[in-house]
């Protein structure tokens, strides 16, 4: 079960909804619309920014355009931070994507329309390794639409590749994320009587998508990646107009209920928006709205961690008569270091928490360093996020490169530290030498991410 920490942002007389969230330059920003209701013409874009990790929040823009303007969208190319929606006119029902963006986080460009977009809806635009992609969407006579797939070298001027699906059951919002390996998984609202969403796969170039139909009434749709566990969440209608923020994990194509966050009952609340630590990809912050507190419906923040999936594979080394200092990256076919097996987590020490690398025994009182490797395959990863938990100093190598030092005092704590690495694709090498802290050192906790470099 993710621990989850949740704040309320807004609190006042007006309608907020429609939620997106992004890290950019190591802040994390919530856009939301704020209107007088549901549907209006006072709608307008807010975008909040925490630089202390969503403690405190400070509103840096206010953007519309011509009409309503609806549905913020946040996402970044690593330069820019873009602010997504789109305008309705009412009394034309006419619809005209756009967009502002940022390069500090503060000075925001005009609304802009985007070229190429013709009557279509943007729903969270997405950039990826030099390109921008979205699954926009647009309404068709006869109770039709088309969900259709966009590219875009530039975020702005849009170009139409091809139909992703259109019928009589009318999909409109999607939401993807991207695997390491470039493929996508996207799920895909529909607006027909049974509410049942698709889910959609992709490989690069993306010109075929697999369709699977979840069994499961959810709308206002968003869908993230933890490790390569997929997960969505949205509108999830209990019964009848009832309705909650649901969470689900995919396993083997079949929604599973995880957790609900505080909302409903009524219908207008969800459209989460997913903002993933630069550096740890299972720390996940998701912005809501819902109307069960306060006259209007208001934002929220998830602070979310997902379960961490630690390294195994581990040995360790009898304690080395020597200094830190001395410490050189141990070669683990030595006999000389007397490598045993380490077994991590063990029920019978309850102080010692999931993916901890128990030495104390070995240990047992004595000063001087222990050493602990494992060979580690991380596939096609470039890039990853090492972290780091110790009672005592430490220096860390990745195949052969010191990467790390650091001190440390007891208990060991998990995610104490963190360092940015690279990898070579295939297997790896960790190792890590710990000072015993005068003999009073037990272990380590090591995990990685792999960073999503574009």
């Amino acid at each position: 079960m993710p621990r989850i920490t949740l704040r309320q942002l807004t609190n006042d007389s007006n309608h907020n909804a429609f939620t997106g969230a992004c890290f950019f330059k190591g802040a994390l920003y919530v856009g939301f619309r704020q209107g007088d209701a549901h549907v209006c013409d006072q709608g307008r874009l807010i975008v909040l920014r925490s630089r202390d990790g969503g403690e405190h929040f400070d509103i840096v823009a206010v953007v519309r355009g011509q009409y309503d303007t609806r549905d913020a969208h946040l996402y970044s190319d690593g330069k820019r931070l873009f602010l997504n929606g789109f305008e309705y006119d009412y009394a034309g029902k006419q619809i005209y994507a756009g967009c502002a963006w940022t390069e500090d986080g503060l000075h925001w460009s005009q609304w802009t329309r985007y070229a190429g977009a013709e009557g279509h809806v943007f729903w969270r635009p997405r950039f990826f390794r030099g390109t921008y992609y979205c699954a926009a969407y647009i309404e068709r006579a006869n109770d039709n639409s088309e969900a259709n797939w966009f590219e875009s070298k530039d975020g702005l001027s849009w170009r139409k590749v091809r139909c992703l699906h259109s019928g009589s059951d009318m999909p409109n919002e999607c939401c993807m994320d991207f695997h390491l390996d470039g493929s996508i998984t996207m799920i895909m609202r529909r607006e027909h009587a049974s509410r049942k969403p698709l889910l959609l796969r992709s490989r690069p170039p993306y010109e075929t998508w697999s369709k699977t139909e979840l069994d499961l009434p959810l709308l206002g749709p968003a869908l993230w990646l933890v490790g390569d566990d997929v997960w969505i969440s949205g509108r999830w209608f209990v019964g009848g107009a009832c309705a909650h923020v649901g969470v689900f994990k995919i396993e083997n194509d079949k929604p599973v209920l995880q957790f609900v966050l505080p909302s409903g009952p009524d219908w207008d609340l969800s459209y989460t928006g997913v903002a993933r630590d630069p550096d740890d990809a299972r720390h996940i912050w998701l912005s809501y709205y819902s109307g069960h507190v306060g006259p209007k419906t208001n934002i929220f923040l998830a602070d979310v961690h997902f379960e961490a999936a630690m390294i195994g594979g581990w040995k360790y080394s009898a304690v080395r008569a020597i200094e830190l200092a001395e410490a050189r990256c141990p070669d683990p076919s030595d006999p000389k270091f007397e490598w045993k097996e380490i077994a991590g987590f063990d029920p019978a020490y309850p102080t010692n928490e999931r993916g901890f690398l128990d030495a104390h025994e070995r240990i047992a009182g004595q000063s001087g360093v222990v050493y602990f490797v494992t060979d580690l395959d991380v596939g096609p990863c470039d890039q990853a996020t090492l972290f780091l938990g110790y009672d005592g100093p430490v220096l860390v190598w990745v195949n052969g490169e010191r990467v790390f030092a650091g001190v440390g005092t007891n208990p060991a704590v998990p995610d104490k530290s963190r360092v940015r690495v690279r990898f070579r694709h295939g297997v790896n090498r960790i190792a890590v030498a710990l000072d015993t802290n005068g003999g009073k050192a037990w272990g380590i906790f090591v995990r990685y991410e792999p960073v999503l470099a574009d």
